[in-house]
């Protein structure tokens, strides 16, 4: 028997909330602005009530101090605006890899949520709501979850592929007619096109690549304009329709679902959105398949790029700590790393600058910091690049990485960086 799919004014949807219930939001451009404002209206009436999800692009406005005894978040990749929270106890970190994450906060899981919240199109005729821009967890969590309530708003684009949730999948549903949250391109500089360049040499044509976001990735988009029928997997973002309409990306030579892009989120803005309207080039799957290694080692050539906070000697990779403060968590990082080692013709790339702090530190470090986590093992560790140069650690014994990463520290630190080799 299916559900009822009932429309509802936005507060009485948010009025299906109890207390004490764990509702699961979905993450990125797909973020329920709309449905997250009322709960913050009706914050008295559901305290306590646990808010989980991935990384939201807002301002987190449930977790402003004065919401400390109504909201806690839980999530799995903490971002810089909620750190404030994760200090003063009302955010929870759970160390998770991207592609766990169903596992953990799906049905059965220890986070299994009481509500799933998505964020829709419209239904079409035959009463299919597209998930849009983000299907990743939150699709495969709310055909299992007791109770799901959609945001429907017009401004979605309906993006087709593994997207939809049938209306008889929903229990009531609100209509929200407001901007999605955007992510605009990041602004790139002279380090960032440095190591660009280096990346970009290590990408043949053909390769199925893999970015995060930010101003490197950026940078690397942009340093692509001369190959030839590459494939993207997992986030599209506006620097890659440039490389779209000029026949860069092309999809073609993908193993996986040749001519398409297999795609977990779109974060980008109303440009973007527009292009991924209607589009079959964009074929939406959740992280069960997006983040699964065993996927992505089926496809031939597979170029994974990721960033870090710090890379030691050993070759070992923190992208989440400074330190003991957690600034953001493990993301699809170990996922990408692990799948693109066992793709034929397969690569995976560390990129990030040699110093930080506008100078003053060396990212490239002796040993990780005091409290700092591991974010991807040295044995998983392929290509790290800097603005320096470019390595292979795969292959290379202990000593001879340690001397191949001092080459890729800023000049002023690696005399300091061969000190500690000559000591350790």
């Amino acid at each position: 028997m299916g559900r009822p799919f009932e429309k509802l004014p936005l507060p009485d949807a948010v009025g299906r909330l109890r207390p004490g219930q764990k509702v699961l939001l979905p993450p990125g451009s797909a973020e329920p602005a709309a449905f997250i404002e009322e709960l913050c209206r009706q914050a008295d009436r559901l305290a306590p009530l646990t808010l989980m999800g991935g990384l939201l692009l807002g301002d987190y406005p449930f977790l402003r101090p004065e919401y400390a005894r109504h909201f806690q978040w839980v999530t799995w990749q903490l971002m810089p605006s909620a750190s404030a929270a994760w200090e003063r106890g009302q955010c929870r970190l759970v160390p998770a890899r991207y592609f766990d994450a169903l596992a953990l906060f799906g049905r059965g899981g220890p986070w299994a949520p009481d509500v799933v919240v998505v964020h829709a199109a419209p239904p079409d005729r035959h009463g299919y709501l597209s998930l849009g821009v983000s299907v990743s967890y939150s699709l495969p969590a709310a055909r299992e979850a007791p109770l799901v309530i959609a945001q429907v708003n017009p401004r979605m684009p309906r993006t087709l592929g593994n997207a939809f949730l049938h209306r008889s999948q929903i229990d009531c549903w609100a209509e929200a007619d407001s901007p999605l949250v955007e992510y605009p391109p990041a602004t790139v500089g002279p380090v960032e096109r440095e190591i660009a360049a280096r990346v970009a040499r290590l990408i043949p044509d053909g390769a199925t690549i893999q970015l995060g976001v930010g101003s490197i990735p950026q940078a690397i988009m942009e340093a692509l304009g001369d190959r030839r029928d590459l494939g993207a997997h997992s986030l599209l973002v506006d620097s890659m329709l440039p490389l779209i309409e000029k026949g860069v990306i092309t999809n073609a030579r993908k193993t996986l679902h040749p001519g398409r892009m297999d795609i977990g989120e779109v974060m980008g803005t109303r440009t973007l959105f527009d292009f991924v309207h209607d589009n079959p080039m964009v074929n939406m799957e959740p992280s069960d398949v997006i983040h699964d290694p065993q996927v992505v080692g089926r496809i031939r050539d597979f170029i994974s790029i990721n960033s870090a906070l710090e890379v030691d000697l050993a070759g070992q990779v923190n992208a989440e700590m400074v330190g003991r403060r957690q600034l953001t968590g493990i993301g699809g990082q170990f996922d990408y790393v692990l799948g693109a080692s066992r793709a034929p013709g397969g690569a995976s790339i560390i990129a990030l600058p040699s110093t930080g702090k506008g100078g003053v530190v060396s990212r490239i470090v002796a040993r990780l910091g005091e409290g700092a986590s591991v974010t991807t093992p040295r044995y998983l560790v392929d290509w790290v690049v800097t603005e320096h140069g470019a390595v292979r650690l795969t292959g290379l014994d202990g000593a001879a990485r340690a001397r191949a990463l001092v080459g890729l520290a800023d000049p002023r630190f690696r005399d300091g960086l061969a000190r500690s080799l000559a000591t350790s």
